[in-house]
């Protein structure tokens, strides 16, 4: 019986084109590419495979890693799930009795050392989150950028927006809460030590909080300013990708919930009057648990409309019918409109 770490040593020894193959990616066996992961809209080729082709890095993500990772970053879960995930992927069998998805290898053979953690990821820092939401106030800058975008103020204010202080700001928290834990809620880059902050968020961009309950879980970031450079969206460093706005599932009163592709278009279907989940990036997934909630009501499907939110929704309907969920593809609201967004701008008048 191969223990944890021999588990994770030998699914880390897949080549990194090989799992993108599995994840449904193109990518090569060494080089560079663009960037696979969910919100990502790498113009510029960002993600190197290593000479090895068992490595990644994206030099724009600050993240890194070998096969688990990927997946992890790709699908937006556990060190754990991806475990898993990519065990039964590859036609490895599961051992039932280990409760961190044991495998033994049927074909790998080559045996690198692991690169994730074994530890899973430990639960959101509520407290941080909201010390940094309270110290970010929105600027005229984030204001009229969300103008902009066709969002009134009191959508604005709904959703809690608030915009990354600068480094003063961060010194405190660390200085209130300690590096270390501040690290481990994502906030800082792979490179960052006590002595040199590197936070994850640039100064400026817009921090969108992600509310389960009372509590954030989660932050996103839009950079807003022209001199901000690379992907203009940023996530949490090394944690799991959440639902946008999920409290709306566990609404027993609402017959109806649209799923939307982001965070700006759920804030601009909130304000044409639907009530709207967010995923991040086409290839995140509603759990179990979260499709379960879905049941006796009405889903619309507002994914973008272009091929690869045509073809989300084709693989989402099949999800959402085999729970037994009533689901339909919504047409495009306006020739013009390729998603929420633009609609929202279009019936505002807005260039």
């Amino acid at each position: 019986m191969m223990g944890a770490r021999e588990e994770t040593q030998a699914l880390n020894s897949m080549t990194v084109q090989a799992v993108g193959t599995l994840l449904g990616l193109k990518l090569p066996v060494k080089g560079m590419a663009r960037c696979p992961f969910p919100g990502h809209e790498d113009s510029r080729p960002s993600f190197e495979v290593r000479r090895s082709g068992r490595h990644w890095i994206c030099y724009s993500c600050n993240r890194s890693g070998g096969a688990i990772d990927l997946v992890m970053a790709v699908r937006g879960i556990t060190f754990i799930e991806a475990k898993r995930w990519l065990a039964q992927e590859t036609g490895m069998a599961v051992d039932r009795r280990w409760s961190r998805a044991a495998v033994r290898p049927t074909r790998l053979t080559r045996v690198l050392p692991p690169v994730s953690s074994e530890a899973p990821e430990t639960p959101p820092d509520h407290v941080l989150y909201a010390a940094l939401l309270a110290r970010a106030p929105l600027t005229s800058i984030g204001r009229d950028y969300l103008h902009g975008r066709g969002l009134d103020d009191t959508t604005i204010a709904r959703f809690a927006i608030g915009q990354m202080p600068g480094a003063n700001a961060i010194r405190e928290l660390v200085c209130l809460y300690g590096f270390v834990r501040t690290e481990a809620a994502g906030l800082f880059t792979q490179k960052s030590t006590p002595d040199r902050l590197r936070p994850i968020f640039p100064k400026g961009a817009l921090l969108f909080p992600y509310f389960e309950g009372e509590s954030i879980v989660y932050l996103q970031a839009r950079l807003v300013q022209k001199e901000d450079h690379g992907h203009r969206w940023r996530n949490l460093n090394h944690r799991r990708r959440r639902i946008y706005n999920a409290d709306v599932l566990k609404r027993a009163e609402l017959q109806r919930i649209a799923i939307c592709e982001g965070v700006i278009d759920v804030i601009s279907a909130t304000q044409l009057g639907h009530e709207a989940v967010g995923l991040i990036g086409v290839s995140a997934q509603l759990s179990n648990e979260q499709l379960v909630m879905l049941r006796g009501k009405q889903v619309d499907l507002l994914l973008d409309w272009d091929a690869a939110g045509d073809d989300r929704a084709r693989t989402m309907l099949q999800q959402l019918g085999r729970f037994g969920v009533a689901a339909t593809r919504k047409l495009r609201p306006s020739p013009n409109a390729k998603d929420m967004n633009d609609y929202l701008r279009q019936v505002s008048d807005l260039p």
